[in-house]
């Protein structure tokens, strides 16, 4: 049965998604992208959204299969190992994605916003706010973000639109090799796979008859977005790209320098503010359910466990962006198979089992 404190329904679980398929994706990759695989890097996030709505259609015929169970209950019937050793491993996933979302924004506020500050004060402005919302539960959690949600909304398309107005160069779509496009995908794909939180939190979901279209809706509206912020950015910019690694901010700030409008930019910084809040809630979020599943204790023990492990971490990885970058290129695209290989496995056996349960 559903947890009538911790349930959220289709609008929520939509708005949700919207909010987190923007993490990782409007600061540095889009310049990662170009740098790497030219114009071409544009169809990059193209095909991982592939990869992404894929995942999400799994959760989907999972849900209808399993309507009131929990994503561990239906990983027990493959043992207590398999059940452990995939939670265990979606610990790491989370915790891994925390790092690199907290290393990309540190970065971003300290060389934008606040130079001379120490990651002391980032931290003390984060992490309350992150651990107050992950520990509430996901009802408040999605409340919180259906209540920002006209506003990102609006932010948003302000900014695209803005950006797109600001386009002033003609460049040819179909200049980049295939591979360097193919390797810059494995590169990024750690930027992708944020439908697996769904997966975590799978029996606190009520999607009644008919919102599943909302779900959808949202998820592709805001899938459309990222790849527009992703194309503007990068024909606007094109070969001085890697001059400039904060996409959605440098895209206000090229019109506001072209065109004259004063300080535009603070609205970029207004809405990555406001998401970067609610990226890092929900990545602890999933951390929590995670560690209550394999350890069978309270969200206590897995908020102080998840600030000791994430605060020797950030110590040790947020240095600069070669720093971050390195960590997103080259360990996280392996802790990536979890939601792209493992999960779908064992969730594609699981509708299996379920039918031939039906038949016998």
């Amino acid at each position: 049965m559903f947890k009538r404190n911790e349930t959220i329904g289709g609008w929520q679980t939509g708005i949700l998604l919207f909010v987190l398929f923007f993490a990782n994706k409007i600061l540095v990759l889009p310049s990662l992208l170009y740098d790497q695989a030219g114009i071409g890097g544009i169809y990059v996030p193209v095909i991982l959204f592939l990869f992404e709505f894929a995942l999400l259609f799994l959760f989907y015929g999972l849900k209808k299969k399993y309507p009131e169970q929990s994503f561990g209950q239906i990983l027990k019937k493959f043992g207590k190992f398999v059940y452990y050793l995939i939670f265990v491993f979606l610990m790491f996933y989370f915790l891994g994605k925390t790092v690199l979302l907290y290393n990309i924004t540190y970065i971003f506020f300290k060389n934008i916003i606040y130079k001379d500050t120490s990651n002391i004060l980032f931290l003390f402005c984060f992490l309350p706010i992150m651990i107050h919302l992950a520990v509430s539960g996901l009802r408040v959690m999605g409340r919180t973000m259906q209540l920002f949600f006209p506003i990102i909304l609006i932010m948003v398309v302000f900014c695209i639109v803005v950006g797109v107005l600001g386009i002033d160069t003609n460049t040819m779509l179909f200049t980049s090799k295939s591979s360097d496009v193919f390797l810059s995908t494995f590169r990024h794909i750690s930027a992708f796979g944020d439908t697996i939180f769904l997966f975590v939190v799978m029996d606190k979901i009520n999607v009644k008859k008919g919102e599943w279209k909302v779900v959808f809706s949202l998820a592709g509206l805001s899938a459309i977005c990222v790849i527009a912020v992703c194309a503007i950015f990068i024909f606007s910019y094109t070969y001085t790209s890697y001059m400039h690694p904060f996409a959605l901010f440098e895209i206000m700030s090229y019109v506001k320098e072209t065109g004259g409008i004063g300080r535009i930019d603070i609205i970029s910084v207004v809405v990555i503010i406001i998401l970067t809040y609610f990226h890092l809630a929900i990545c602890m979020k999933g951390f929590l359910d995670s560690f209550v599943e394999t350890f069978k204790l309270n969200n206590i023990y897995g908020s102080i466990s998840f600030q000791i492990v994430f605060l020797i971490l950030i110590n040790y990885l947020v240095l600069n962006v070669e720093k971050a970058i390195s960590y997103g290129e080259v360990y996280l695209p392996y802790i990536s198979a979890i939601p792209f290989v493992i999960i779908p496995i064992f969730a594609i056996i699981s509708l299996f089992f379920k039918k031939r349960e039906g038949r016998k």
